[in-house]
């Protein structure tokens, strides 16, 4: 059998159908072309292993004057920074309130009313509650203080 050279164009050409591409690639998947041949690309690598709440929207990268590098996340939810394989949440924090806020909780159901005037907060907003007691035996206060997103505001009354 006689050996045949086949010469092929370097790229991927997406215009031409594959029988218009003669000679040349229509589609690939991790691969990339060193000096017109092609080479398989390794995969990609996680460099990131925390994880982030809301779907992203916008990245702004920088380099701050010491060398280190940043990347800002923002989400629908909260805006983060990542630092090494960190993700940190930089959200701002609106309004902090002491005894002015309320809880009501109805057994058997899984509702916790939160009462606070003059709170502005809109439905998916997350809000952050610490330093809660025990709601009459019905709910804890390690079930209280957690971060909660608002599901509806109604009026001054806001349901985590």
């Amino acid at each position: 059998m006689a050996v045949t050279k086949l010469i092929f164009n370097p790229g991927i050409n997406k215009e031409f159908t594959d029988l218009m591409d003669k000679g040349g690639w229509s589609d690939g998947n991790l691969v990339r072309f060193r000096k017109g041949l092609p080479e398989k690309i390794g995969g990609w690598e996680k460099t990131v292993t925390s994880s982030y709440e809301g779907t992203g929207r916008a990245l702004t990268a920088w380099v701050a004057l010491d060398a280190t590098r940043y990347l800002g996340l923002g989400t629908t939810t909260k805006y983060y920074i990542q630092s090494g394989n960190n993700f940190n949440d930089i959200t701002p924090i609106r309004k902090t309130s002491t005894n002015s806020i309320t809880f009501a909780a109805t057994n058997g159901s899984s509702t916790i009313t939160v009462t606070d005037s003059s709170h502005g907060a809109v439905a998916n907003d997350t809000v952050t509650i610490s330093g809660a007691v025990s709601l009459g035996g019905l709910v804890t206060a390690a079930v209280l203080n957690q971060e909660y997103q608002i599901a509806t505001v109604t009026g001054q009354t806001l349901t985590p």
